[in-house]
């Protein structure tokens, strides 16, 4: 829990464990949750989870700025969170940053 009242914001990992390109991927509290960069070079996070199988998008190749789900194949643009297939969008998290920490809201 953090300091002045932010409980719905939990720490997720240093900025710098964000890459320019690709994806890192962490826990918060029981979520799975991706963490990129967008165009403009901002931290932004999803679900960790593809919104087809379900199964985790860790482990996914990264090519180009998107991901693709190792379990059946759906791509997902890492800075949009956009399904560039007939799958859903992957849900999107709040994300503020506190000095060089990334706090991510994962339930809302």
């Amino acid at each position: 829990m953090l300091p002045g009242g932010n409980k719905d914001f939990q720490d997720a990992c240093s900025t710098m464990q964000v890459p320019k390109t690709g994806v890192f991927f962490t826990t918060v509290g029981s979520q799975e949750v991706m963490l990129s960069r967008d165009r403009q070079g901002e931290i932004v996070a999803f679900s960790g989870f593809c919104t087809h199988s379900f199964g985790r998008l860790e482990g996914g190749e990264i090519e180009e700025g998107e991901i693709t789900c190792p379990h059946h194949g759906a791509r997902f643009d890492t800075r949009t969170g956009r399904s560039k297939s007939a799958c859903p969008n992957l849900p999107k998290f709040d994300v503020r940053i506190e000095g060089r920490r990334v706090l991510v809201r994962p339930d809302r």
